[in-house]
C-alpha cells in the first residue's frame, strides 16, 4: 500500500495551531509574570495556567495533524462542533445585532469550512477515519 500524502490543508491546519499554542503559552507565561509583577500572582496563575494547558493541547494537535494521529481528526471534529455552538450562544447573547451577526457568521462560517474539509476523503484517510 502506497504511503499517504499529508493533504496541504491539514498542513494549515497543523501549522496554525502550532501558532495558536505558542501565542497561548506566550500568554500564559505573561499573565502568570503579570500577575506576580502587579502583587497578585494569584490572578495571574488563574488566569495564565489554562493558557498554558490549552498552548500545549494545540501544540500536541498541530504535532498530529503532521503526524496524522486519528485522535487529533476527533478532537478537531468535537472543537469545530463546540465552535459553532458557540458562535450561535455569542450571537444570542449580543441580542441578534448586526455586530453579532457579523461576528457569528464569521464564528459559524470558520468551523463550517474546517469540519466540511476534515470530512473529505483524502483528510479522513490521512488520519486513518476512512
Amino acid at each position: 500500500m502506497p504511503e499517504l500524502s499529508r493533504p496541504l490543508g491539514v498542513t494549515i491546519i497543523g501549522a496554525l495551531y502550532f501558532i495558536i499554542g505558542i501565542l497561548a503559552l506566550i500568554g500564559g507565561i505573561g499573565a502568570i509574570g503579570a500577575g506576580s509583577l502587579i502583587g497578585v500572582a494569584g490572578l495571574g496563575a488563574l488566569a495564565g495556567v489554562p493558557l498554558i494547558i490549552i498552548g500545549i493541547i494545540d501544540l500536541l494537535l498541530g504535532w498530529g495533524c503532521f503526524k496524522g494521529w486519528g485522535w487529533v481528526w476527533t478532537v478537531a471534529v468535537v472543537f469545530g462542533v463546540l465552535n459553532i455552538l458557540l458562535a450561535l450562544y455569542n450571537w444570542w447573547v449580543a441580542g441578534h445585532t448586526m455586530g453579532g451577526l457579523l461576528g457569528t457568521a464569521v464564528g459559524l462560517i470558520i468551523p463550517l469550512i474546517i469540519l466540511w474539509y476534515l470530512f473529505k476523503e483524502n483528510v479522513k484517510q490521512w488520519f486513518g477515519k476512512a
